[in-house]
């Protein structure tokens, strides 16, 4: 699954890609669980602040009620807040964003990361959620409420706009960065296991906690199983690149589904 590398160098600021998986001594990547935490606590606290905000300077009664643009507005601090969290630890706290995260960029990065994220909207996102439906006694209406939602509020230019720019480009880059580059790169490092279970479990526990913090449940089994896809993405190609385009075509789905 994994490009590793094994020589004494890969400590070294001079080397690019994966090091060896499990706990490495003399890391020059200091960041770890601290940033994670602090990325996902104040995150939540903001975008919390900016709903109460919003919901009292709006004499709005009801969730429901938000126009598109302002849901994408409020949900603004928290993908900032992961966004700042990765960067900033990688800047200050490691080689930078391209060496720590594994930044650089090829030529069939795009045509990969997108055709992996439309499959997984067609095919994978199916085969994990109707046997959540079947099991709870669900409908599928149950699912499409939750787009329903969002494109009754979304007859503005401004929600039209603000969706795409917000769901199209933005929460593909903080995501990734955060729940692949940060998450997983600090479980992918601090495990004390064998290198091969340790790429496993930790893929396994960014999935789940990536899954966790979008709130949605009916599709909580999806959203763990494209967490996970994205992560073997990742680890496979050995960059991020890969992994934000397949993240932005699956989103770019959504996205057409809610506006056509």
């Amino acid at each position: 699954m994994s490009k590793i590398i094994d020589n004494d160098s890969e400590n070294s600021e001079s080397s690019y890609g994966f090091p060896s998986a499990g706990k490495i001594e003399n890391d020059w990547r200091r960041w770890g669980f601290l940033e994670v935490f602090l990325g996902l606590v104040f995150g939540h606290i903001l975008a919390a602040f900016a709903y109460v905000l919003a919901k009292g300077i709006g004499g709005y009664e009801d969730f429901a009620e938000y126009p598109l643009w302002l849901v994408s507005v409020a949900n603004f601090p928290l993908q900032a807040s992961m966004l700042l969290a990765a960067v900033l630890a990688a800047s200050y706290r490691g080689g930078g964003v391209v060496k720590d995260f594994l930044f650089g960029v090829k030529r069939n990065d795009a045509f990969l990361g997108i055709s992996v994220g439309v499959a997984a909207q067609f095919l994978l996102v199916p085969a994990l959620t109707y046997p959540v439906l079947w099991l709870f006694d669900k409908d599928i209406e149950d699912v499409r409420k939750i787009a329903e939602e969002l494109t009754d509020r979304s007859t503005s230019p401004v929600g039209v706009l603000a969706l795409i720019v917000f769901v199209g480009i933005f929460t593909p880059i903080s995501e990734e960065l955060f729940f692949r580059g940060l998450l997983y790169g600090t479980l992918r490092k601090k495990l004390n296991l064998a290198p091969r279970n340790c790429i496993w479990v930790s893929a396994i526990i960014a999935s789940a906690i990536f899954s966790i913090v979008h709130f949605q449940w009916i599709l909580l089994p999806a959203l763990f199983g494209v967490g996970l896809l994205f992560n073997i993405l990742y680890e496979r190609t050995g960059r991020l690149a890969p992994a934000i385009w397949a993240h932005a075509g699956f989103n770019g789905v959504t996205l057409i589904n809610l506006l056509i």
